[in-house]
């Protein structure tokens, strides 16, 4: 898997803001076998208008049938199901660094987060640590805002 090139980002207001925010989460599923926490939307709401590049979109995160402000714990691609039983568990995470990382054609302002419950749930079902995204190795995340290259 390709690591992706990222710049950690200096913006003391947006992690100042996002160490304000509930940091646990309740464990979910979308139908298309995408399983992450889901977490408080102000992680975008709040946080997307502090970024300071004009060119930078919020994350098509919210409607209908969208996950919002969410942490990816294992990607449709990964191939796992998950049991019932471990969805709809909280599990806690902490805020570490805001960065920006490089991914195909677009720019993705991301939260990096940790959680050794999450990390532990990923051990549990035989996964790396890092999560497989469109054969890159990422860390735990919240996007924020996503920018055309």
């Amino acid at each position: 898997m390709i690591i992706p090139a990222t710049q950690k980002l200096q913006n003391p207001e947006l992690l100042r803001t996002a160490l304000h925010l509930p940091t646990e989460g309740m464990l979910a599923i979308t139908p298309n076998q995408l399983v992450y926490l889901d977490v408080d939307n102000n992680y975008i709401h709040q946080l997307f208008p502090l970024l300071e590049k004009k060119q930078i979109n919020m994350p098509n995160y919210f409607g209908a049938k969208s996950a919002g402000a969410h942490i990816t714990v294992i990607y449709p691609e990964e191939n796992t199901k998950i049991n019932d039983q471990d969805l709809h568990q909280k599990h806690k995470f902490s805020v570490q660094n805001l960065i920006v990382a490089d991914i195909g054609a677009k720019k993705y302002y991301v939260l990096l987060v940790a959680s050794p419950s999450l990390l532990q749930l990923r051990r549990r079902y035989g996964l790396p640590d890092n999560l497989c995204f469109r054969g890159y190795s990422i860390g735990f995340h919240i996007t924020i805002g996503v920018a055309q290259v």
